[in-house]
């Protein structure tokens, strides 16, 4: 009864969005699912009469930008190590593998590698075990941010603009939310070096359309009341 509430409740969500909404956020961690959740938006527009265009999707990302992967997993680590024991916990349960918290330092072991599985209730274990394959240490793990609710790029600002420009090339998002680790010092190398890499590609604008997040998403004008509402 509660799996068939829910699934009623994603499918009125989706009614809505697709007959009134400019931008929906996702909440996304593959390509795979960014993009089938985006065609399920702009298919629900098109069925409400609309273009799909007209609907934006805006996948999460999370950033720690540093010269090289080293440095940004130890700045992880100084930001979030603390958390470190409770989310070993919760690895071996994405994985099914027993973690030990003392040996945080260590890899996986090959008899652990070989065990490990993704677990189907949590999209953020294929990510997971991913990484623990190259041969990282639990904690270095921990600090790709597998454990996030939103994808981490944590690296070089190249690597952050690798990871939007996949997304974006596999139509798995129109655009990004993104969450510096630190805003006070987070924030200015997306601004500064990231984006660069990606005006360079002719991916990201030299110049704004307008004023507003409307002007920027390219949404109709609409002043009142939506008349699409209102009867």
């Amino acid at each position: 009864m509660r799996s068939h509430r829910l699934r009623q409740r994603a499918a009125n969500a989706l009614r809505l969005a697709g007959r009134f909404a400019s931008a929906v956020i996702g909440a996304t961690f593959t390509i795979e699912d960014g993009r089938a959740q985006r065609t399920a938006f702009r298919n629900a527009a098109e069925r409400a009469g609309r273009d799909p265009d007209e609907i934006k999707f805006i996948a999460g990302l999370m950033t720690t930008i540093a010269d090289d992967k080293r440095a940004a997993l130890d700045r992880r680590v100084t930001l979030t190590e603390r958390t470190f024991p409770q989310r070993a916990s919760y690895l071996q349960q994405m994985l099914g593998v027993p973690i030990d918290p003392a040996r945080l330092d260590e890899p996986l072991s090959p008899q652990q590698l070989a065990a490990a599985r993704s677990s189907s209730g949590d999209p953020r274990s294929v990510r997971a075990l991913e990484v623990a394959r190259e041969g990282w240490s639990v904690r270095d793990i921990l600090a790709h941010g597998v454990i996030d609710y939103q994808p981490v790029v944590a690296g070089p600002p190249v690597e952050v603009a690798d990871h939007m420009q996949a997304w974006f090339e596999a139509e798995a998002a129109d655009g990004f939310w993104v969450a510096p680790d630190v805003y006070e010092d987070g924030l200015d190398p997306f601004v500064d070096d990231v984006l660069p890499v990606l005006q360079a590609r002719d991916l990201f604008h030299r110049d704004y359309a307008g004023t507003t997040l409307r002007d920027h998403l390219g949404a109709p004008a609409q002043y009142g009341l939506d008349p699409r509402i209102v009867r």
